[in-house]
């Protein structure tokens, strides 16, 4: 318990200290929240609605990472410097390439169809874990229902 106490302390603290200067992706309701349920099952992001082709810019600055398919969806990562990493995922395009810097709102695809929505997804380590996606839109300023 302990640990896990000091898990949350810490990711908050990373959380409020990078969340300034930080954007939403794209504008959209929340359609499936953060739930991961085990060790790698479950859903370790939160999907957002958004109209096929819309752009989905990074959330701050950073560099990616990593683009191409992860289990079969288009898929761009990009690491933000002092531990957050994001991902967007169920892109429909993408718009940079591995090594690239952006800058915040950036575009680094657009959005697609996944599972009969039109919607795309958006994953956030820090500090190498997983944790709702939800905080830094907030922070961003986003207060779409969902």
């Amino acid at each position: 318990m302990a640990l896990f106490v000091a898990y949350l302390l810490v990711t908050s603290a990373i959380a409020a200290s990078v969340c300034p200067g930080f954007v939403v992706p794209a504008p959209g309701d929340v359609v499936r929240h953060f739930g991961p349920t085990g060790r790698w099952s479950g859903h370790w992001g939160i999907d957002v609605s958004a109209a096929p082709g819309a752009p989905v810019r990074a959330i701050g600055p950073g560099r990616v990472t990593f683009v191409g398919r992860v289990v079969s969806n288009r898929t761009v990562t990009v690491d933000h410097g002092g531990a957050v990493v994001t991902s967007y995922s169920y892109l429909g395009s993408t718009s940079v390439s591995r090594g690239t810097v952006v800058g915040r709102g950036s575009p680094v695809g657009t959005a697609a169809l996944h599972d009969g929505r039109d919607s795309f997804h958006l994953s956030v380590r820090i500090a190498g874990t997983y944790v709702d996606p939800i905080r830094l839109r907030r922070c961003a300023g986003d207060v779409s229902p969902g």
